[in-house]
């Protein structure tokens, strides 16, 4: 649980600063389309960890974890949808980078536990 905070508390940071980036720069495909798909990328962890969870707690069978990953699938569809269908090709794009968001947080926590792990190991 400790790690899925931590991945959820750096995403929401990586979001503000998206946020407060596209308002300065004055871009809308960065503060609509990267902020809002950012926020559906958490929001979708979030699914993931309480599926997982309930999955752990009740036993689940195949059928809710294939319905769960479904779900997933289409929130990201009608955001990437409705993105491309109001706005432009360039606001889907930006909504798609933003839907990486948890991805690039949790790559970015692997990268600096190794990197820890190998300074520890090689630079004593």
């Amino acid at each position: 649980m400790e790690e899925v905070k931590k991945i959820i508390k750096n995403s929401t940071i990586t979001s503000l600063v998206i946020l407060i980036y596209g308002v300065l720069i004055r871009s809308r495909e960065v503060y609509i389309g990267m902020f809002g798909g950012s926020l559906v990328s958490i929001l979708c962890f979030y699914m993931i960890y309480i599926d997982v969870k309930t999955s752990i707690i009740k036993g689940a069978n195949f059928k809710s974890g294939v319905l769960g990953y479904l779900k997933r699938y289409a929130i990201y569809l009608l955001v990437l949808a409705g993105a491309s269908y109001f706005f432009d090709l360039a606001m889907m794009l930006g909504t798609a980078i933003g839907l990486l968001n948890v991805k690039f947080n949790i790559l970015l926590v692997v990268l600096y536990k190794n990197l820890l792990k190998w300074k520890d190991k090689y630079l004593k």
